[in-house]
């Protein structure tokens, strides 16, 4: 029961924020923690001051088969006795050569984990992967065997991962840091609810990153960061690759195609040069896991689900090499492409499906299937049609495209003039998701940075410096708490009636704090709102905050509200009765929901963080 009667007042206001130490740092971090693949990059305080874009990352992570990436694959391993063992290519090499060998049992092995921290069960998920996951400190992950860990382990662990690989190059190159000299920023996808901003700021300090030093950034609002502060663009599809920089006015659409979520923000250059939001984040599940997801449906249709289930018990250690030939197909197929596509596969695929099928040829076979016209298979190599290759990306591609076109048709009746697209992210290397999104909006000026897989990760650095870079976002959920009030037997259901110190009241009522659509003053806009206690004899105010996917909420028990969380305050002073006034303050930071709840003229105030996760 919510320990609030009468709303007193309440008002919006804009105040200065301390950044405190954070702004003392000597230098910025931040950890894109990715769905494929996960990285850092940093630059320190006195260089950023004189050149925004003397920015630090390590570029050369080494599978050791020759492949070099910007950053490492999102894959960690655990030891027999829960220990981290490594992560990135060194993971997925051990654990291969752990199944190679026989020794595997008892290691845990994880990767592409970060969607589990995505809810949105109206959008297009993949059915191998969707799964309705409730967000808690004790959520648990599935290893690759099937065996569970708690999700928080796996998260902070690579966090640490990366946290102590930037440390360690650090030491290398003689830096010395101590920790109050690093301001870290995490970046987590706009789209995402705020039980999974906490979880990942719960991993974070799980991992040894000092609260006070931490920041989380929106992955679209830091690559339109970078792109706009390093002032260097290259236009799709012009010669020489023109230069342009953002000028005052400019309306623009970023496309964050990572590879589990895509976000999708518009933004305004201000007459300072800072960012103003000018819708709230949206997007999906349709990254390029999606496509991977696709591509193995249809293998699993192509050799049968029994041969498919079996080889992936069997040969585990050769998985890993079709997911990477496939992903270098992935970035190199063009939506114009009329060539076959060639993709060599381990002969123990061959090998399984002969032994299975009993048959001495899977040739033969091929010709008598539903597959006979698209696919071939020679030398242990399968040759498709382009129309399959392109298959795979269809319903990932249909989902942008669509969500985009939604979003420029109500930008056009608000009458905004959105004249480009910033695309970005690592899925926005693959040319068919690039060529299709130039020819679905051939109106509008498609830009792709030079770096375009680092541009979330270097724009969050410059965000860690800067702040203030985003002057305004819109309010992406409506937020308040749930009061008491005289019971109307005209409006109010009789479910919700209750008896409360000989007075008849209606309970769960939603008080509406901040509205879905507000636009908000970043890291400086804060409501406030004066309560009462519920009964003259409480001893304690107990306030709970709901956040609601509709504008205009009635009841803290309607669908699309959920409970965001929970601040309890000591109110020992019983002889003042209800005149005692509970001031509760929802201020909206750089990026995250802060609450707190306080009793009028005394000291006494909620202790514990905001509660998102229970």
């Amino acid at each position: 029961m919510v320990n609030s009667i009468d709303i007193i007042y309440y008002r919006s206001y804009v105040s200065e924020v301390d950044m405190g130490r954070k702004q003392n740092a000597l230098v910025v971090v931040a950890i894109d923690f990715g769905t494929t693949y996960s990285g850092y990059a940093y630059s320190f305080r006195d260089e950023y001051k004189k050149d925004h874009t003397k920015i630090y990352s390590n570029e050369n992570w080494q599978s050791g088969d020759g492949l070099i990436t910007a950053k490492a694959p999102t894959a960690i391993l655990f030891d027999e006795d829960g220990t981290l063992d490594s992560f990135g290519y060194d993971a997925e090499r051990t654990y291969s050569e752990l199944l190679e060998g026989g020794d595997a049992e008892g290691y845990s092995y994880f990767s592409r984990f970060k969607m589990k921290l995505f809810q949105d069960e109206s959008a297009l998920q993949h059915p191998i992967s969707r799964r309705k996951n409730k967000i808690s400190r004790d959520l648990i992950l599935e290893d690759v065997t099937g065996k569970g860990m708690k999700a928080l382990k796996v998260f902070s662990e690579s966090i640490r991962f990366l946290k102590e690989h930037f440390l360690k190059s650090c030491k290398v190159a003689n830096f010395k840091l101590n920790e109050g000299d690093i301001h870290w920023v995490l970046t987590v996808p706009a789209i995402w609810k705020d039980n999974a901003k906490q979880f990942m700021r719960e991993a974070a300090k799980e991992a040894g990153i000092n609260e006070d030093l931490l920041t989380l950034a929106y992955e679209p609002e830091a690559a339109a960061i970078y792109c706009k502060e390093a002032t260097v663009q290259r236009k799709e599809g012009t010669e020489g690759c023109s230069l342009q920089s953002f000028e005052q006015g400019h309306q623009f659409l970023v496309l964050d195609c990572g590879g589990g979520t895509i976000d999708v923000t518009t933004y305004e250059v201000q007459n300072d040069s800072v960012l103003k939001e000018l819708s709230e984040p949206s997007g999906g599940p349709w990254g390029g896991t999606y496509v991977d997801l696709e591509y193995e449906c249809f293998l699993k249709d192509l050799f049968g689900k029994d041969v498919w289930e079996t080889y992936i018990k069997e040969c585990p250690e050769d998985i890993l090499e079709i997911k990477r030939k496939f992903e270098a197909k992935k970035r190199g197929t063009k939506e114009s492409q009329k060539t076959k596509t060639t993709i060599p596969y381990p002969a123990s695929l061959f090998r399984t499906y002969c032994d299975i099928r009993k048959s001495d040829s899977i040739q033969e076979d091929l010709k008598k299937s539903v597959h006979s016209k698209t696919v071939t298979v020679s030398n242990e190599k399968l040759r498709y049609e382009p129309k399959i290759i392109k298959q795979f990306f269809e319903k990932s591609i249909e989902s942008i495209i669509s969500h985009v076109r939604d979003l420029l048709a109500t930008s056009k009746r608000q009458r905004r003039h959105i004249d480009s697209i910033l695309m970005v992210g690592g899925f926005s290397d693959s040319p068919i998701l690039v060529e299709r999104v130039k020819r679905e909006f051939s109106n509008l000026v498609i830009i792709s940075p030079q770096d375009a897989v680092l541009a979330v990760l270097k724009g969050a650095v410059m965000f860690g410096h800067n702040p203030e870079l985003i002057s305004e976002r819109i309010c992406p959920r409506t937020y308040g708490i749930t009061v008491n009030m005289p019971y109307d037997d005209r409006r109010h259901p009789a479910k919700l009636k209750c008896l409360i110190e000989g007075r008849v009241m209606c309970s769960d009522i939603f008080r509406t704090i901040a509205k879905k659509g507000d636009p908000l003053t970043v890291g400086k806009t804060t409501y406030t709102m004066l309560c009462s206690p519920t009964r003259s004899t409480d001893t304690e105010a107990t306030v709970e905050v709901y956040q609601s996917e509709n504008v205009n909420p009635i009841y803290t028990i309607d669908k699309g509200v959920s409970r965001l969380g929970i601040l309890t305050v000591p109110i020992p002073d019983v002889e003042r009765g209800k005149s005692r006034r509970i001031k509760v303050e929802m201020h909206f930071g750089y990026t995250e929901l802060q609450v707190t709840a306080s009793e009028e003229d005394t000291n006494r105030k909620a202790e514990a963080t905001f509660e998102c996760l229970m």
